[in-house]
């Protein structure tokens, strides 16, 4: 890759066209060459010539010859010349002919010979967006690979007001750095990481149970990347709602027991485990009800008993894994615990957030941590989640080359 990544920009024609503009200004303040491909409906809502002058470079158009200056063929060598390729504003129909593989203008044929990073942005009426058949062709795409900045929720061009609104031009920005950023790293190609992800719940009866907050993001952010960086991933997840991680072996347990099992029947192939489950501390001690139990009592006493500390097995039958845990403490009081835990299960490295402020942690997309060893501290500011993942993966990559006496891998 070059030091000034090349992006082809891909134009549709929807009202949000116009912030294309935006986001062109901000891929160049970042540092990227910025080259433009707008469909035929693009045209109709923002002229070419405002991309030309912004960009310094030809727009590529529907209704121009397929051959470049230099005789060879736009959509082939655009496409080999690049870098990473964004499709913003995506509308429902140009999502639907990538879904399928068509290419019928010049822009889903460069898509189609497009074998690196695709980033898309999709832009939309709320009702399209929302459509089974749009939800799925999103789907298909995430299957594949492509990373799908989500929409944002607002009043839109029609007047609605819902989700369906391109997000925000630096939001798009932040993405395409961190893809870019992930593309040169392959620190841990080779290597074979196993992560948990989720909340486990421990049933009470069948229909209630003993849970917690924990959305799993943290944890498929962390899967996502260290798949991007080349590593072997096996994701253990626990009751998580969200799209899979292409790629990437994933295994649904429901339970502190089933998580417990898969973690030590998978650990013997391992050589990363990342322990960013929320793993229940207690089960019902006589095991759950059968049915469910009725209402009628003022009063009701469940009796419990510890579950399995998963880590603290994994460090008693390890055979040199690199072991990082998770520590959710309210406020920074809860360091010294932290601390203590990495030593008492014998960790590598664990990294503490403070589930006490709302703004970031459970739920939310964002987090701030500190990367915790034996010899060090690293505070890492509030970022989203994907970018704490880098920069958890980069802590970890450089302590496993360093432990193997290895020179760490080029970034």
């Amino acid at each position: 890759m070059a030091d000034r990544p090349v992006v082809l920009l891909g134009v549709t024609g929807g009202i949000a066209a116009y912030k294309a503009a935006e986001l062109l200004r901000g891929l160049q303040k970042a540092g990227m060459e910025v080259r433009v491909i707008m469909t035929r409906s693009a045209t109709q809502f923002v002229g070419p010539i405002m991309f030309e002058a912004l960009s310094g470079a030809p727009v590529r158009l529907d209704h121009v010859s397929e051959l470049r200056n230099d005789s060879k063929i736009t959509h082939v060598e655009d496409a080999q010349e690049a870098d990473i390729l964004v499709v913003a504003p995506a509308t429902a129909n140009t999502l639907a002919k990538m879904a399928n593989g068509v290419a019928d203008n010049l822009l889903t044929s460069m898509i189609l010979a497009f074998g690196k990073t695709v980033v898309i942005a999709p832009a939309m009426n709320t009702n399209m967006w929302q459509h089974p058949a749009t939800q799925q062709n999103v789907a298909v795409l995430r299957e594949r690979g492509v990373f799908v900045v989500e929409p944002g929720a607002g009043e839109l061009a029609c007047g609605d007001y819902g989700s369906g609104r391109m997000a925000e031009p630096d939001s798009i920005v932040a993405e395409v750095k961190l893809r870019l950023q992930v593309q040169r790293k392959r620190d841990l190609r080779g290597l074979r990481v196993l992560i948990t992800a989720g909340g486990t719940r421990e049933p009470i009866d069948a229909v209630r149970f003993i849970g917690n907050r924990s959305s799993g993001k943290m944890g498929f952010a962390l899967a996502r990347a260290a798949f991007d960086r080349g590593a072997a991933v096996q994701l253990i997840e626990a009751n998580v709602d969200m799209p899979a991680v292409p790629g990437v072996l994933q295994i649904e347990t429901p339970t502190a027991g089933a998580m417990h099992a898969e973690v030590m029947k998978r650990l013997p192939e391992t050589d990363i485990l990342i322990m960013a489950a929320a793993v229940a501390d207690y089960r019902v001690a006589d095991g759950p009800a059968g049915g469910k139990i009725g209402k009628g009592r003022d009063e009701w006493a469940i009796g419990l008993e510890a579950t399995t500390d998963i880590l603290c097995d994994v460090s008693a039958h390890h055979q040199g894994q690199f072991l990082v845990g998770f520590a959710a403490e309210y406020g920074l009081e809860g360091l010294g615990r932290a601390r203590s835990k990495m030593e008492h299960k014998q960790l590598d490295m664990i990294v503490f957030n403070d589930i006490s402020r709302s703004d970031i942690g459970f739920d939310s997309d964002y987090n701030e941590v500190r990367i915790l060893t034996r010899e060090s501290e690293v505070l890492v500011d509030k970022a989203p989640k994907e970018t704490i993942a880098e920069i958890i993966l980069d802590n970890i990559a450089q302590a496993v080359r360093a432990r193997q006496g290895e020179t760490p891998l080029p970034a």
